[in-house]
């Protein structure tokens, strides 16, 4: 038997699907990732989505942040969060105007996923100031940096209340965890941002790490798909063997569906999956997902194409 949020989920999909145009159907799957939190009527969510993108296409333009691949996901995640556009655009213009106040580094995107993040989670444009105060307490130095991690965990920090102090508390508090629960160091770092805000326990993500690691032996694309940092996100919210079973049935629901995806992104999703089916079902996430697989399938491109031009500039 299906756990109710993969039927959910399915169910999200085809409906996004079947109003999606022929390039975006990628865009569509994490949409309904995206919409997984919503409310239950999915004639009337999929008619609001669509009518929120069109007022982003509007007001953006064709290269404003976020792009045009971007814009469904955010129309889901305000829409899923009952958000309107004006106010994202002006949560982001008020990130745009202090940080030019302040100076420093830009905010990735032009502060797109800072806004979204801010703006799906109830936050208000006085909040902008404490936002840029809890992005310096948890900024990394500069070489291991991870901007956009920390932009959207200070937006988290900043909607939950939290000081930046705190906040930069329990990131460190969350690295020392998971560090503790046996995950390598490479994964720490990533993991670390999005479990910050969990209550954790060092010997409960110990054996849930144990137990997610044999979930995936003999699965070669779950495990690269969701890479150690996913594993390790997963094994904070501990309940190993439960979560290990969620895992693999999230997965096994994902792969027959059609259009096909590469298994590794349907490993992703069936992540995110297994997250929304422990209570932990944050929109803003699939926004950052299908951004960074957008990202990645672009430097691929890029490369491809450098590979292809230079031994014939050279010839």
């Amino acid at each position: 038997m299906t756990h109710a949020v993969i039927d959910r989920f399915k169910a999200l999909d085809a409906a996004f699907q079947a109003r999606a145009g022929r390039g975006e159907k990628l865009q569509a799957r994490f949409a309904a990732l995206a919409a997984l939190t919503a409310e239950p009527d999915v004639e009337t969510l999929i008619e609001n989505v669509f009518d929120i993108r069109s007022e982003l296409n509007s007001r953006l333009g064709h290269w404003r942040a976020p792009d045009k691949p971007m814009r469904l996901v955010y129309a889901t995640v305000l829409a899923a969060s009952k958000r309107r556009p004006s106010q994202f655009f002006i949560l982001r213009k008020a990130l745009q105007d202090e940080r030019a106040r302040r100076g420093g580094r830009g905010l990735s995107h032009g502060g797109a996923p800072a806004a979204l993040a801010l703006c799906s989670a109830g936050a208000d444009v006085h909040q902008a100031d404490t936002y840029f105060d809890t992005l310096e307490a948890i900024a990394a130095p500069w070489w291991r940096r991870e901007a956009g991690r920390e932009e959207v965990l200070a937006a988290a920090g900043t909607a939950a209340g939290f000081l930046p102090d705190e906040l930069a508390g329990r990131l460190s508090a969350a690295r020392q965890a998971l560090r503790d629960g046996g995950v390598p160091g490479s994964a720490v770092e990533a993991a670390a941002y999005e479990v910050a805000l969990l209550d954790l326990k060092g010997g409960e993500i110990a054996s849930a790490w144990t137990s997610l690691n044999l979930a995936v032996r003999g699965r070669s694309s779950l495990r690269s798909g969701i890479g150690r940092a996913g594993l390790a996100v997963l094994a904070a919210h501990g309940n190993g063997q439960d979560t290990a079973e969620a895992l693999v049935r999230s997965f096994e629901a994902l792969l027959p569906l059609k259009p096909r995806l590469p298994q590794q992104t349907t490993a992703k999703l069936a992540m995110r999956l297994t997250l929304a089916q422990l209570g932990d079902g944050s929109s803003v996430r699939a926004a950052s997902d299908l951004a960074a697989i957008l990202a990645a399938q672009a430097a691929m491109i890029a490369a491809v194409t450098t590979a292809a031009v230079v031994p014939a500039a050279t010839s």
